[in-house]
Order: C-alpha cells, then structure tokens, then sequence
C-alpha cells in the first residue's frame, strides 16, 4: 500500500551556514542606501566592505527565464501554474519546483520569481494560467510546497505578486478594494502559507490595495514583516516604485530592476533630509545581506543547502516534467469508459484541432520560455505511441491560422543564413549586426553588446521569407519606437510609438498593427522592418506572420471523424489568448472551435476533446462528447503526457483547481469592473468561484475538486477525532476498480449562520485493485477560524460546524458536525 500524501509542513526553519552577518553601519549611509534598488535587471548590487557579492535574480513561473530575453538562453518549459494546481499534489509541486531550482544552480541563479499566489477569482485574467487555483488553501498549500522545493535546492523562492494582484486590466494603475475579511480569510492566506513554508522573499504588486500602492501600503508589510514574522527581502515588482518616500517607510527593501529610480541616493537624501529614518535603510540592507548569506552570496558563506537531496539532474529533468504533466490532467466526463484507448484495438485514430500540431505551452508574458530542447507535439506523440498498431490520420478542422513570430517560417538573412538579420544603429553608426532566431526582443535598460537601452537608436529587421502557400499573408510589427514594415519596399504596416505611460503594456500585451499582402508559394520576398526609439528603460520589437487561411478544414475533419473508430479532438488557447497586462472578456473557445466541436461530436461520438488551455473554458459542447480531458499549458512534456494517459499508460491524476461554470454570467465576478478612479470593488462579488455557487444553489458544469481517474472508489463512513495536534477526519478507502488509480478525499467547513462551505483540508492516495487504506485528513485550527474585522483578530464562531467529506466541492459523501 502506498502511503498517503502529506501536506507540506509548515514554518520550515532556516539553517545558515557561514559567519553572522555584518552591521549595516560598516558602510557609510550613502552606500547603504544604494543597495536597496538593483543592480541591473537581474542582478543586486555588490559591496565588498561587506562581503556582499550579486544576487542573480530570474522570473520563473514556467521555467527561467532569459535575463536577456534571449532565445539562445533555453530553459526548462513547466507545467503552468493552474496545472500544477490541477494535482492536488504537494509532492508532485515540489518535484516541479526541484527541477527548476536546480536548473538554477546549473546556471548561477539565486533567486527566483515564483510562486504567482494570486487567486483565479475571474476565470479570465491574462495570468490565469500562472495561477495555482481560485481557493486560498489549495493555492497556499500547493504554492508552499513550491516555495519548499525551490529552497531546498540552496536558491530562494520569491512568491508574487502581493496582493490581490488578480487582474492585469490597469493593472499598474488599478485599486483592488478588498474588505479586512477577505483580504485575511482569502488573498493573503497563500502569502500566509508560503511564509510559514519558510520564503526568503516576496514580491510586491503592482497594483494598489484600498487606494495604496502596495509597495507602499504600511498596513500590509506591517502584516507580513510585524505580524507573521517575516525575515526575508520584500522585493518591488519591476518599475513598479514612483515615489520614494511611501514605499522607503513602508517597508519596501530593494527596488527592482536597477539601477535605481526611486531608491539608491533619493533615499540617501530623504534620509538627510530626516524624512526617513537610517534604521529603516538598515533594516533593508539587512534583509539583502540576510538572503546572500542563504543563498551563498556573502562571502564565507554556502548556500544554506548545499547538497540537496532531491536535487534533479540536466538528464532526469524532463521525465520529471512528464510525469507531472501526466499527474494535472483532468478527466471531467468518460461516457461508457471510451478512455483509455486501447492501441491495440483500433484501426484508425483521427487526431484533429489546431492544437494537435501547434499547441500552446505558455501565455504571453515577459516571462516567455525558450524550450532547450525538441518538444514532442500531441500528434507526433500519439503518432509514436498508437501508430505501431493503428493508422493515425490528421486534420486540424479549422482554417483559422494564428500569427506567429516571423522567423518561424522559412527565412534566411540576405546572405543566406537561418534566421533573420538584426542590426543596431546609433544614428548612423551601426554598432551590432547579428543573426537571430526569433523575431520577439525585450531589453531591460542595457542591449547586450550595444549599450544602455535609454539611448535613442534605431533597429532594422531584415529577413528572406520563402513563402510556402500562395495567398493573402498578414505581417504585423511593433514596439517600443515607431515601427515600420516593409515588403520588398513596399509599406505593409505602420505603428506609432507608444504613449509614455504605456511602454511596459504594450510591451506586455506584444500589440502590432497588421498589414496583408498577396505572396506567391516558392518566390521569395524580402521583409524590412524599422523601429526609431527615444531610448527608454524597456526596449522591444515584436514581428509576426500568418499565412493566408485554408479553406474546406472543417468539412474534411467531419470526414475523417467519421472514418475513424475514435477520434481525438485537441482544442484551445493560443499564445495571444492570455496575456499580461490584458484580461479576457469571456471563457468561450473562438467560434471556429465551437463549431469544430459540435460537428465533429456529431460526426463521431466516441470523440476525447482534449482542452489545451491555461484558464476555466467555457464547455456548453461537453456533454456531447465521448470524454472531455482538461490539459491546460502541461509543459514541454505535454505530448508524451497526453499520449500515456490516452493509451491507459498513465492515469489522469488531476482535479479542477478552479470552478468551469455552466455560463460565465454564473460567476459572481460576471459584471465586476473597474470604475472611473479605476477601482475594482472585490466586496460585492464575495465569496467567489465554487463558494458563491453554494450559496446561489447553481451547480457547476465542472465542479472545483471534480475529476476521474481509470478506476472507481467506494468511501467509508468518515469520522471525526480529536487528538492534542488538532481535529482529523478518518474514513476508510477502497478502490473498487480494475486498475491503480490517485483518490483525492476533500474536507469543506461551513461555520454557524455560513451557506457555503471552503476548503479545510485534503489528502490523496494511491491504490492498487481491490486495495483499502485508512485515510486521515489534519484540520489545524485555521479550518475553523473567521477574521473579526471590527476586534481585527481570528476567532471560532460559537456553535456546531458542519464538516463535509467528499470528492469535490458538489460530491459530499458524509456531513459531520464539530463543536471546536
């Protein structure tokens, strides 16, 4: 019997290893004030007076990424966030993290942006996919277990974005308005949890809390740093500072990226001036030196682990990511048991969708991954793994193309050489000319081998495109200056640069304007593309294409599903679809795929729709197909996952981290807007997700916990024991099925007078066919705590608790009451 899994264990202490720090007062004020901003966008600043070398800091939700955008600096590619939510599973967040974390001490990182502990409260933020869930425990429980793996590597984890950062409209700009009760019960409890999980650090949003920025909200760093304890290092995201003085009394320590804006010799002179106090500037400088003596960067010290025990080998990296992968899909209906698949048993396989040969790994962020190695697509995988016994035919059933950066068609520079030609012009002097193989680039304040990014200067793209399919082509560019397309001379597209205020979201959101041109299959053409730029801190280009659009694929992937004995249906997100500093305005699949759906349903009922996408989809098409199988952005392992868990190889181990409600107008947050001062009142819409659904009575379309595996369970009555560690639900467990399968048994809570009940608790296990197991599920006294705004303090409410056991948010199997 396998023993059943453990929630990650809180309040890890931290054991440093090396000599005590040293005194801030070593140095003079003006040097200590100069460490709390970076010193570029990646790196902290060194002070040899106090051993203190560079911090290397990278953002890694999805993997590290490149501190120079670079696409020749490749990394890991991991399961998004929302899909690591998916499994329920501290252990498998952990292996995740391991394997990140110890890419990054491969590569000399120190410190990495991750976990995003914001709450999918919408469904429909740009950043859904970076999430861990829509409840604060899962989230906390799963984003602790995150924080654990990477720190246990010796490198630091920075959980993001503090607070209530769950929207990307406005987003430097907005005002969350959060009551104290939901602010405590709900948006800090993951902080909560990754702090007493032992984070060295934690990053600040960019938006406002109750009308205050919260880099300089004194009322939430005073939670943080006064109340829970908190010893490490409070980061800025980046550019998010515009004052000096809010933030410096707040409790900001570093401003991110350098060199300094805010921080640095502004706070030496706010300090001359008294309008700071010195002890404040210590305070952060001993915070900084705090996290280089952890993670190796002061000298005479080692990281504080040395040599992990879990550490993840280059060469084991990606069958740990596969396995995840495998470990976060989610089976929300199985008609007749049509999954899995036997090989062996088919003749012909139809795999259809756009995103069987062209899925999606990642929304569009500043935080793009370059995988480092060949990615095995779905239909390839399935190719590999059901070909040797049957026939597997495609059709991707839309004529939609999406755009893609222009260097991954068929290009050459002018004299021949894969990839495209980019040249950096200081006026009229060219100062770099390299070949690259992206046309996507970001710079933070300096341009490797060019020079600070604030300097004005002009870029030219230039590439050879072959086209390979005669028709009307869309070309489209932008940037950070003033862009200009061209094709063979001709103007295509042109765009202004943007307005001052908004480099960073446009930037973010990789706006182009389109232009379109008729090109003939086999001539090649020439594309230029110009941008003038005033110099800023942020630089960008960004270059895409799209061929003309098919036409009749609909039509022949009705054909093909109805030659087949099953067909497998891969829809979803592309990258545009979710993105920073953008958020959704509904759930729905584009209507090509509605209708690719239903017909190809029509056409073959023993259709597996397959959901490639990093946020809650709207399905009203799901109970028309054979099988729908939640998949979000799975990671570079995504095909082979899909392939294994198809043939019955794997099991589909998730849970819906997040509520898929019949009609997004079922979302408390339906109507919620930002209002002139641009403020989003979160109380009206409270609680959200699964709870507000309890309350209302409206059952989910996919409820949160929901899912199944290959194998059928029976629980035991479930009891509730008290013992000196706290209350725990007991119930015996027995799988019932012909196969081993993952059971996950969920404890909600509801309080006296409460008409919804939240997550308490949760344990999984796995067993074999016919095996029983003892399950015993721990609720600390959080389970049954409220926030008292007006005593601004926890307390039980009086009375009898109702207890509910099941397998989801909808499906109770015992409801039991507790007195605490």
């Amino acid at each position: 019997m396998t023993a059943p899994e453990h929630q990650p264990h809180a309040g890890r202490p931290d054991q440093p290893t090396g000599p005590d720090l040293p005194p801030p007062s070593a140095i003079a004020p003006a040097a200590r004030a100069a460490l709390t901003a970076g010193r570029s966008g990646w790196q902290t600043l060194p002070e040899a007076e106090l051993g203190l070398q560079p911090i290397a800091m990278v953002d890694g939700p999805l993997g590290l990424v490149s501190p120079a955008f670079d696409e020749r600096d490749t990394s890991l590619l991991l399961p998004c966030g929302i899909a690591v939510g998916a499994t329920w599973d501290p252990a498998v967040a952990r292996s995740v993290a391991a394997a990140e974390a110890s890419e990054a001490r491969r590569r000399q990182f120190d410190a990495i942006y991750s976990p995003n502990l914001n709450l999918a409260r919408t469904g429909l933020s740009g950043r859904t996919f970076e999430m861990l869930s829509e409840d604060p425990l899962l989230a906390g429980l799963l984003g602790a277990a995150v924080v654990s793996g990477i720190q246990d590597q010796g490198v630091a984890s920075v959980p993001k974005h503090l607070v209530a950062n769950d929207t990307e409209t406005a987003r430097q700009h907005m005002s969350s308005q959060v009551d104290d009760t939901a602010l405590r019960e709900v948006y800090l409890r993951p902080f909560e949890l990754a702090v007493q999980a032992g984070a060295w650090a934690l990053m600040t949003a960019y938006n406002r809390l109750n009308g205050v920025a919260c880099a300089a909200n004194a009322e939430l760093l005073d939670i943080v740093k006064k109340e829970w304890g908190f010893d490490g290092l409070i980061v800025s995201d980046y550019f998010a500072l515009h004052e000096t003085l809010g933030p410096a009394l707040a409790g900001c320590d570093l401003e991110m990226p350098g060199p300094a804006i805010h921080f640095g010799q502004r706070l030496a002179q706010a300090v001359e001036r008294g309008e700071v106090p010195q002890e404040r500037v210590d305070d952060a400088v001993t915070r900084l030196l705090r996290l280089a003596r952890r993670v190796g960067r002061l000298n005479g010290a080692e990281r504080t682990v040395t040599q992990p025990a879990n550490y993840v080998p280059a060469d084991q990296a990606h069958a740990v990511l596969t396995r995840a992968a495998s470990a976060s899909f989610v089976l929300n209906t199985n008609v007749d048991q049509l999954l899995p698949l036997d090989p062996t048993a088919l003749t012909r396989l139809a795999v259809i969708g756009p995103n069987a040969d062209q899925p999606c790994y990642q929304g569009a962020t500043f935080g793009r991954i370059r995988p480092g190695q060949s990615i095995t697509t779905p239909l390839q995988a399935l190719r590999d793994r059901f070909g040797p016994h049957c026939e597997v035919v495609h059709e991707r059933g839309t004529d939609h193309v999406a755009a893609t950066p222009l260097a991954a068609f068929d290009v050459t520079t002018p004299q021949g050489e894969p990839g495209v030609l980019l040249e950096h012009y200081r006026g009229d002097t060219l100062v770099l000319s390299e070949v690259r193989a992206d046309t996507s680039f970001i710079w933070f304040g300096h341009i490797p081998r060019v020079g600070p990014a604030t300097e004005p200067g002009r870029l030219r793209l230039t590439a050879i495109l072959n086209p390979t399919t005669s028709g009307r082509w869309t070309f489209g560019a932008g940037g950070s200056g003033t862009t200009l397309l061209s094709v063979d001379r001709q103007e295509v597209a042109r765009r202004p640069a943007p307005a001052p205020g908004d480099v960073m979201g446009q930037v973010a959101r990789s706006e182009t304007t389109d232009g379109h041109l008729d090109l003939q299959a086999g001539t090649p053409v020439t594309v230029t593309v110009e941008m003038d730029t005033e110099g800023g801190r942020v630089q960008a280009l960004i270059v895409n294409a799209a061929p003309p659009r098919t036409s009749g694929a609909l039509e022949r992937a009705c054909r093909l599903a109805q030659q087949a004995e099953a067909v497998v249906l891969v829809v979803g997100d592309e990258l545009e679809t979710s993105r920073e500093s953008r958020d959704l305005e509904h759930s729905r699949l584009s209507e090509e795929q509605q209708a690719l759906i239903r017909q190809v349903t029509q056409a073959n009922p023993r259709t597996v729709v397959v959901i490639n996408a990093g946020r809650p989809v709207d399905a009203p098409w799901a109970d028309d197909a054979g099988a729908v199988l939640q998949s979000w952005f799975a990671g570079q392992g995504f095909g082979e996952a899909l392939a294994r868990v198809l043939a019955g190889d794997d099991e589909p181990g998730g849970r819906m981290p997040v509520t898929v409600p019949r009609t997004d107008a079922d979302r408390s947050t339906h109507h919620e807007t930002l209002d002139a001062d641009l403020t989003r009142d979160y109380t009206p819409a409270e609680p959200t997700g699964y709870r507000h659904l309890q309350r209302t009575g409206t059952p989910a379309r996919f409820a949160f916990g929901s899912g199944q595996g290959y194998t059928t369970w029976q629980h035991g009555p479930a009891t509730l024991h008290r013992a000196p560690s706290g209350p725990a639900i007991h119930l015996t467990l027995t799988n019932t099925g012909t196969r081993t399968g993952r059971e996950v048994v969920q404890v909600y809570v509801r309080a006296p007078g409460e008409k919804d009940a939240r997550l308490a608790g949760f344990t999984g296990i796995r067993l074999k066919p016919g095996e029983k197991a003892d399950v015993h599920v721990p609720l600390d006294d959080r389970a049954f705590s409220r926030w008292d705004a007006r005593a601004g303090a926890w307390h039980i409410p009086e009375g009898t608790h109702q207890v509910l056991v099941g397998r989801s948010a909808e499906d109770i199997t015992d409801t039991l009451t507790h007195r605490p």
